[in-house]
């Protein structure tokens, strides 16, 4: 048994039997320092007491009661104790004496400290700047950090702990491609640092390069696999490079070892949806909404619903229906979703006053020259099938609405093809019974017209259909592909 495991064993002994032992202030130190940096800082601080009733004018823990008021963020208090102390020739003393100054926003005395300590050129000026980056950077001082990290690293170009944190900073101020360059750099000096490797992942997230994240981010792993935080950011990555399935098995491994559920959850139901599993999709997300510490967004509702329309449950999508009406009234995607649940349940006259609803909204933005949603700006482009869908419906009711509904098709029409201007001229000429007539027969047309196209799930595919406005808005084919495209973009 080595000296710490023995000075441990007492410890744990003495923890247990409640029985106060002495230890002497090596002893305390060393334990201070092993809590510290296993991160269990609630018996640090029973140690720290202890310290100070047994050795008071120690100062070693004298000191590090001082760290400890910094750790709280008591900077004043800690200034205090520091002075008490008094000896100006500590650099550890002094070095936190700094780091309070900059939390108080008191450069000029930090500044002067740097200042002076590079005219003396003393012994220990590496070691300064090597404090201070950290600190400021942690503080997020980027003004400040940015002008110590150019006069540390012209004094000492290839010190890495400074590159690190010039890595940072430019990290921070979204500037991932520069930063990546010196990543690269540290990488080359310490090919198996877990840090620089998990830099490396988040540099190429912040640039959308998925992919090259990913392997990173596994390179990180190889020297550390058990970084929750890498593993999260690695599924992340997988999941908008669209590796469901993987991403899928990373988030199943996490949750397996009890990390971050509620985080790590929407995720995962969201990669069940995508790789359509539904049944899977639907069971998170109904406990999500059922668990009364989790905030209810708009997403989370879409979601929910997508999945209880995939998986045949159309009448408790309607029981929620309320809920998320009143939560979100203006809500386009959430507006459809309503529409295809009452359809799909029935209630035709429901979903007939939501999709004249849909489009004053979107006749009065244009009237009043805002811009039109940006989901209705993605229904300017149908793609070939839909087009085809359109025309065929529009033949199959051409002898009716050459009868009563002409002025609505041609303003639908107009719609269609994105030309706002006509749409609101012929629109504000169709009386709201005309719209509604029109809107009943399309619904009738397009039920009739879908029964020999659906897929497996009662949909099209999402790759089948891209977002219409108008007619189609409402429709059950288009109203699935809503959810597909839109759900995560809002």
């Amino acid at each position: 048994m080595d000296e710490m495991e023995y000075i441990l064993q007492r410890y744990s002994l003495m923890e247990s039997s409640g029985t106060e032992m002495y230890f002497d202030a090596d002893e305390i130190v060393d334990l201070l320092d092993y809590f510290e940096e296993t991160g269990d800082f609630d018996h640090y601080e029973k140690v720290l007491e202890l310290g100070r009733k047994l050795h008071p004018e120690n100062q070693d823990i004298r000191i590090r009661i001082c760290r400890a008021l910094i750790f709280r963020e008591e900077y004043d208090t800690a200034l205090r104790a520091i002075e008490r102390i008094g000896d100006a020739d500590d650099l550890e003393l002094t070095l936190l004496k700094m780091e309070c100054f900059c939390a108080l926003d008191r450069f000029d005395e930090v500044w002067a400290f740097v200042e002076e300590k590079q005219v003396e050129n003393c012994e220990e000026l590496e070691e300064i700047f090597e404090y201070l980056a950290p600190v400021m950077n942690e503080l997020n001082c980027f003004d400040e950090v940015y002008t110590l990290l150019q006069r540390g690293l012209a004094l000492f170009p290839d010190n890495l702990i400074l590159k690190e944190e010039y890595c940072y900073y430019l990290e921070m101020q979204g500037l991932p491609k520069e930063a990546q360059s010196i990543c690269s750099e540290l990488i080359d000096a310490d090919p198996y640092s877990v840090d620089y490797w998990y830099m490396q992942g988040r540099l190429c997230l912040m640039q959308g390069d998925y992919d090259k994240a990913v392997d990173a981010l596994d390179f990180a792993l190889a020297c550390d696999d058990s970084d929750v935080e890498i593993k999260v950011t690695k599924a992340y990555c997988l999941f908008m490079s669209e590796h469901y399935e993987k991403a899928i098995d990373v988030y199943l491994e996490l949750l397996s070892d009890g990390h971050a559920g509620q985080n790590i959850q929407p995720y995962l139901a969201e990669c069940y949806m995508k790789s359509e599993h539904f049944e899977q999709a639907y069971a998170i997300f109904k406990e999500l909404l059922e668990d009364t510490n989790i905030a209810r967004g708009l997403a989370l509702y879409k979601n929910y619903i997508r999945c209880c329309i995939e998986t045949g449950r159309e009448n408790e999508a309607g029981e929620i229906l309320p809920e998320m009406a009143a939560r979100f009234p203006e809500d386009l995607l959430l507006l459809a979703l309503q529409v295809f649940v009452h359809l799909a349940t029935g209630e035709q006259d429901e979903a007939v006053e939501i999709t004249v609803h849909i489009l004053d909204m979107v006749y009065q933005a244009s009237v009043e020259g805002n811009n039109v949603p940006e989901m209705m700006k993605n229904m300017y482009s149908p793609a070939h099938n839909v087009k085809q869908l359109v025309e065929e419906i529009h033949r199959l009711i051409e002898p009716q609405v050459k009868k009563s509904y002409l002025p609505v098709h041609q303003a639908m029409s107009r719609l269609i093809e994105g030309d706002m201007k006509r749409f609101c001229r012929k629109y504000a000429k169709c009386p709201p019974e005309m719209v509604a007539g029109y809107l009943r027969l399309i619904f009738s047309v397009v039920r009739r017209f879908s029964d020999g196209q659906r897929a497996k799930t009662g949909f099209l595919q999402a790759n089948d259909i891209h977002p219409q406005p108008a007619e189609c808005v409402a429709s059950e084919h288009l109203s699935s592909n809503y959810l597909t495209n839109g759900y995560h973009n809002n």
